[in-house]
This record gives structure tokens, C-alpha cells and sequence, in this order.
């Protein structure tokens, strides 16, 4: 009965499948995209080349101010969170179109006008009914999983099950995946913008000296998104405790100058918040600013109790340990719901440091 069961839907999705897939679909379209005449905010780079073949979609948008710019802001989104015409397609998450992955590179473009904008595409989706489903079938079914759309899941990170629920270990070569990540986009928006420097319009925007991977970093989680900030913690302490002698990583962890935790949660049912001593020693040495931001929608809900003991633990902890932390509560006394959550994102504001 399983055999079959697996049969008919395999029978339903490939075909699907090959419509995305396509020499038509979203390779081609993405490669359109960086043409030098469409260089326009926001820019979608697909297929981003990162740790041994690991490969990301990035929504890229410059300063808005054209000196000369050494910041970039990384974010990681939540749930939800797609291309618009994805979202426009799907019959719960079109509602939350307003906070499409395109619309947020533009957002974060203006609260921080200074700063090189890179928003990265988690690797997969999946719906709850596909979760379930993955944990039955065989691998043959796993390059398909983005047609299903609803939990994102940071695989290229962290290791996480499928509804993005993260499994933390103390590497996952995250940290080379986001530094070869930065790499690969600086020089596709190179070779894209050289035309327009050696045309009649000088693109100020693309300099000489252009390079994502040589730039402080501000990094942003954003609910779901938060377990790729969390996985960072475990390998600044494999990389500063346990593998000392390594000195590959210490060039990107010393230009990370601030992580912003905005309203984190997920599908699991603890490390919601990084809660352990020894991990928050070691970011507290580091001395990168933390900021974080929560709604009553994540800390106050009492069906996942959890996440208010261990945000209150993270935020307490680094305190006393003399870490620069801000934290900031929105919509404090207002009802809870999804809309409030995503609305954090308009709520917060860039560090005054």
C-alpha cells in the first residue's frame, strides 16, 4: 500500500517539477535579471555557489547613498517568506505578500541607506502535509520539495528537519558557506555591472574595489531565519575553543558587528534561543553588538512556553556577562497574531552604535 502511495504522488509532482525546471523556468528568468541594462534594486541572483556545491537564491539591492560603502546586511527570513509570485500563488501566504523577499531587500534598503543589502533564499519550502510525508519516501522525491511552499528550511546552515526545525551541531561549515556565498554574488554583480562602467553611465554603485566578502557585516535573523544566526554561535565557539588553531574563519567573524534576533521561533520545541554558558562566552568575547527584538506573539504565547524562558535566559545571560545587548519589546499590549509578527519587521530600527 505505501509502494503505491508513493507511486501516485511521485506520478503528481514530477511533472510539476519540469515545468519549474525547465530550460524556460527560473534559471533562465534569474539569468535575465542580471543583464547590465535591468541592474535595478531589487536583483535576484539565483543559484549562488557557496561551500562545495552548496547554492542559495539572493535578492541583492545597493546603498542608496553612493559613497564609497564597506557594510553589508545579511538576512535570513521566516516562514512565509517567498518570491512574490510564489506567494501570489498560494492560498494562505498571499495574504502576507507585503513582506515577499523582494519587498524586504527594499525595506532593509531604507533603514539601512548605507549599507549593501543581501537577502538570502532558504535553500528549500515545505508545506506541514510534505513534512510529514519526506520523513516516509524515499531521497528521490527531495529536488522537489520547493514546489511545496509554506516552512523555511536553512539546510545550506544548518541541519534542520523538514519544517525547518534546526539540529545544532558545532559545525556545519555555515560560516565558509556565507563567506563563499559572498564571494560568488560579488563577482556575478561584477560581471554583470562591467558593461555600465564601460558605457557612457558611470555606476558608482559597482566600484573597482566592490567586494561582499571584505565588508563588516550586520546579520539579521527574522523568525525562522533566527536558527541560522543560533548556528553561528555554535561555530564562533568551535572555531575559537575547539579548533583554535584554525584561522580560516577569522577573517569574516571579526567584520561581523552586529546580529539582530528579530522575534525568533520554530516548529521545535526547545533552542529556540541559545542558552548555553559556554556558546554566549564566547560571543560575548567577540564583542559584536546583539539586538533583540521580540513581540507578544512569540513571548507570551503559553502553547510554546519555552521560547519566553529561553529568550529571558539568552538576553539575561549576555548581560551578565557583559555582552553589548539591547533588547526591545513591540506591540506589548496588544493582542497577539501572525500580522503583529510580521510587523517587526517594520518596527525595528537600525543601531544607533
Amino acid at each position: 500500500m505505501r509502494s503505491l502511495f508513493v507511486s501516485l504522488i511521485l506520478h503528481w509532482i514530477k511533472p510539476l517539477a519540469a515545468l519549474r525546471y525547465s530550460s524556460g523556468g527560473v534559471k533562465d528568468c534569474g539569468s535575465r535579471m542580471l543583464k547590465a541594462e535591468s541592474l535595478s534594486c531589487p536583483l535576484r541572483v539565483v543559484q549562488v555557489k557557496g561551500f562545495e556545491g552548496r547554492a542559495n537564491d539572493v535578492i541583492y539591492c545597493h546603498p542608496l547613498d553612493k559613497e564609497p560603502h564597506s557594510s553589508a546586511v545579511i538576512y535570513f527570513g521566516g516562514d512565509v517568506q517567498d518570491y512574490p509570485e510564489n506567494m501570489d500563488h498560494h492560498r494562505d501566504n498571499k495574504n502576507y505578500m507585503k513582506w515577499n523577499l523582494e519587498n524586504m531587500a527594499l525595506l532593509l534598503q531604507s533603514k539601512f541607506p548605507y549599507s549593501h543589502i543581501v537577502v538570502i533564499k532558504p535553500s528549500r519550502l515545505t508545506t506541514h502535509k510534505l513534512a510529514t510525508f519526506m520523513d516516509l519516501v524515499s531521497a528521490e522525491m527531495d529536488q522537489f520539495r520547493m514546489e511545496f511552499k509554506a516552512f523555511s528550511c536553512f539546510d545550506n546552515f544548518v541541519r534542520c528537519n523538514n519544517c525547518g526545525a534546526p539540529v545544532h551541531i558545532p559545525t556545519h561549515q555555515a560560516l565558509q558557506h556565507l563567506e563563499q556565498l559572498l564571494q560568488t554574488l560579488t563577482n556575478r554583480i561584477k560581471d554583470a555591472a562591467q558593461p555600465l562602467r564601460e558605457g557612457s553611465c558611470n555606476n558608482s554603485f559597482f566600484p573597482n574595489g566592490f567586494s561582499l566578502d571584505k565588508a563588516e557585516l550586520q546579520l539579521i535573523g527574522f523568525s525562522k531565519g533566527c536558527v541560522v544566526l543560533n548556528q553561528f554561535l555554535y561555530e564562533f565557539h568551535y572555531l575559537k575553543t575547539l579548533t583554535p588553531e584554525d584561522e580560516s574563519m577569522t577573517s569574516i567573524v571579526s567584520r561581523i558587528t552586529d546580529m539582530y534576533w528579530l522575534d525568533g521561533g520554530h516548529a521545535g520545541g526547545k533552542n529556540t534561543w541559545i542558552t548555553s554558558r559556554s556558546l554566549l562566552e564566547t560571543l560575548t568575547r567577540l564583542g559584536i553588538r546583539i539586538h533583540i527584538h521580540v513581540t507578544p506573539y512569540q513571548v507570551t504565547d503559553e502553547r510554546r512556553p519555552w521560547i519566553r524562558k529561553e529568550e529571558k535566559a539568552f538576553g539575561d545571560l549576555l548581560k551578565r556577562l557583559g555582552a553589548p545587548v539591547e533588547r526591545t519589546v513591540h506591540f506589548e499590549n496588544q493582542m497577539a497574531n501572525l500580522y503583529m509578527h510580521f510587523n517587526v519587521l517594520s518596527a525595528f530600527k537600525q543601531s544607533s552604535e
